[in-house]
């Protein structure tokens, strides 16, 4: 699933003495809850490094609808996947804090410091194959294989090391947007998954997996093993 395209590791580290340089310019900026970054179709002046929060972001079909094409949270760079204008709009879903860096100077960024370039390089590449396991994926997976694979990204993203708990920054709307499935199918699903004894929801927005390879098993395919599920506790 394309949830934003992946992370960059050490970006502050692999940039720190370019970032050092330039402090004034590449000043951390706070953006609010549904405030945007930016719009498609805008003129692509900067590309943006998540230092925390989440944000989506959504592209609009020539019917109006929306369709959210992936996720973002700390360490990944927005604005690098089109040209002289963004191909997607992005929004806050969460307080987030973001480092813009000014599109004209992201040649010399990368001249000075090939570290940094390394990882740009390396998102890029991250993104691409994160969009085509999207594509191979979108009409071969049942709605339980696409929302299990779904949770394991959101999960990994989050670094899941405190007793397997994470949170759920979206709406169900956005997760139902994002799989092509219905909302009251994400919502059927989320609560099957619950009475199955795979995940426990302690609310709307946080979730701690049960049964991890139960999930695993459907994401890659396969077909979950109903014969023994453990009680939510």
């Amino acid at each position: 699933m394309c949830i934003a395209g992946g992370r960059i590791h050490d970006l502050q580290g692999a940039g720190s003495k370019t970032f050092g340089a330039t402090a004034p310019t590449l000043s951390a900026q706070h953006v609010s809850t549904h405030d945007h970054l930016f719009f498609e179709g805008d003129a692509r002046d900067r590309i943006y490094i998540v230092e925390s929060g989440w944000v989506k972001l959504y592209r609009t079909l020539i019917d109006g609808q929306r369709q959210i094409v992936g996720f973002a949270n700390s360490g990944s760079i927005l604005g690098i996947e089109s040209d002289g204008h963004y191909s997607n709009s992005c929004e806050a879903i969460t307080d987030v804090i973001i480092r813009p860096i000014p599109a004209i100077r992201i040649n010399g960024i990368c001249k000075n410091d090939p570290a940094l370039a390394d990882q740009i390089l390396r998102q890029i590449a991250r993104q691409l194959g994160a969009a085509q396991s999207q594509l191979a994926t979108i009409g071969a997976q049942s709605a339980e294989q696409k929302l299990a694979t779904f949770l394991l990204s959101i999960a990994d993203l989050c670094e899941v090391n405190h007793d397997r708990e994470f949170d759920l920054p979206m709406r169900r709307g956005d997760m139902a947007e994002f799989l092509g499935l219905r909302l009251e199918t994400v919502s059927r699903k989320m609560t099957e998954f619950q009475r199955r004894g795979w995940i426990k929801l302690t609310s709307l927005y946080h979730c701690r997996f049960l049964q991890r390879h139960v999930l695993e098993q459907l994401a890659q395919g396969g077909e979950a093993d109903t014969g023994v599920a453990l009680r939510a506790c």
